[in-house]
């Protein structure tokens, strides 16, 4: 079963894709005026739901956004539930909800008001894999990544990942990492980025700006109690990735990723492997 699924949430309300009400005045449209979240689900269950949800209030409240007051964390599962058996999706399904300041305006809107979008689509798999093949990464140096809060939760305003992700394409990468202006690096297009030296564990300091990913919580709580020395506040140039022993990258979709190439240097993944293990563990009890 593939393809592309028609039946969306709007609100509280299941429609159609083509009976959404999105028009010119859209704010999304007009200013990306909101921001999104992007999760796993499999059986009707949704992945980490929870850590999600906090997520989505505490991006609302940066960006001044008001939810509905329905909007709870039980209505929330239960309705990616419905959306997910309306479309017949009881395997793994990405899940992605879209939250957009509702109401007209310019710059200054008439209200706080926000409007939910959901939609899901098959992903084809149950529990989280690692490629055999593994990534090959590259480093994306045109723009910097600036570090506003805005742009460490998931805005709507994508235009730097959008950019990142063509200079990957036009240069045969797979992914590629963000730096800051002095070069540290922050994250790849889509995901956390991690390294492995040794029985030591780094992933770029959320002061930063990379988004704290619902992924790279779970994994550093994997990874303490698998014994790993744990360094969630590294400050790592391309340089020091030279010396790891294995790269990955994570995101709440795909789980980890492992990543074989970064420049000239290629990488193991049987740690990577043991976390991900333990991560399916968590995931799907």
């Amino acid at each position: 079963m593939a393809g592309e699924y028609t039946i969306c949430a709007y609100n509280k309300n299941y429609l159609t894709e083509s009976e959404l009400p999105i028009g010119l005045q859209n704010r999304a449209f007009r200013y990306g005026d909101g921001f999104f979240e992007t999760m796993h689900a499999n059986g009707l269950k949704t992945q980490f739901i929870a850590d999600h949800y906090q997520r989505i209030v505490k991006a609302a409240a940066l960006l001044e956004m008001q939810l509905p007051d329905y909007f709870t964390l039980e209505f929330f599962d239960k309705q990616i539930s419905g959306l997910l058996s309306r479309n017949k999706l009881f395997q793994a399904a990405r899940v992605k909800a879209v939250f957009v300041r509702g109401g007209a305006g310019l710059y200054l809107p008439d209200n706080n008001t926000t409007d939910i979008f959901i939609e899901v689509k098959y992903l084809g798999k149950g529990p989280y894999e690692i490629s055999h093949q593994g990534l090959v990464l590259g480093i994306y140096n045109a723009f910097p990544k600036p570090k506003v809060p805005y742009l460490q939760i998931k805005s709507l305003n994508a235009q730097i990942y959008i950019l990142a992700s063509l200079y990957a394409q036009s240069h045969s990468f797979d992914d590629v990492l963000l730096v800051s202006g002095d070069k540290f690096l922050i994250e790849a297009t889509s995901s956390n980025l991690f390294a492995i030296k040794g029985n030591e564990l780094f992933t770029p300091s959320l002061k930063l700006g990379p988004v704290e990913g619902i992924m790279r919580k779970q994994i550093l709580k994997i990874a303490s109690g698998l014994g790993f020395h744990v360094n969630d506040d590294a400050y790592l140039l391309a340089d020091d990735l030279h010396q790891m022993d294995e790269i990955f990258l994570s995101n709440a979709v795909s789980g980890i990723r492992s990543v074989i190439g970064f420049q000239n240097r290629r990488y193991f993944k049987k740690k990577s492997q043991l976390l991900l293990e333990n991560l399916n563990c968590l995931a799907f009890p």
